[in-house]
């Protein structure tokens, strides 16, 4: 039973060992001096006034250029609404007149001593 024992603690200390000692090889140093050089990049820039400024700048200008385009929009529609009501007036009217002509047609002829009855 010690034998069992020893070997499995053995095992455990030899992988500890060999990750510790194992050896990177020149492409994951590589890539970890690119991580560790990303990161210290994301750090500066999260300190960096100018570049601070300059993502402002370019948040303001494109919330500028967004209310523009949503205003030309809100523009092109309520021309093309005006549009569509000016059309629905017109062809209203237009109904309304020629039912008041046959209203005034029956009406006459429905008339006593009317002489639209002889036309």
């Amino acid at each position: 039973m010690k034998h069992i024992s020893a070997s499995i603690t053995h095992s455990a200390e030899t992988s500890s060992n060999v990750d510790e000692r194992r050896s990177f090889s020149r492409k994951e140093i590589a890539k970890e001096q690119r991580h560790a050089a990303y990161q210290r990049a994301k750090a500066q820039r999260a300190t960096d006034p100018r570049y601070l400024a300059m993502k402002e700048a370019v948040k303001v200008q494109r919330r500028a250029v967004y209310q523009k385009v949503k205003e030309r929009r809100k523009a092109v529609a309520a021309d093309e609404k005006a549009k569509r009501n000016a059309e629905r007036s017109a062809q209203s009217v237009h109904k309304r007149r020629e039912a008041d002509e046959q209203l005034m047609t029956l009406v006459t002829r429905l008339l006593k001593g009317s002489t639209a009855e002889n036309d």
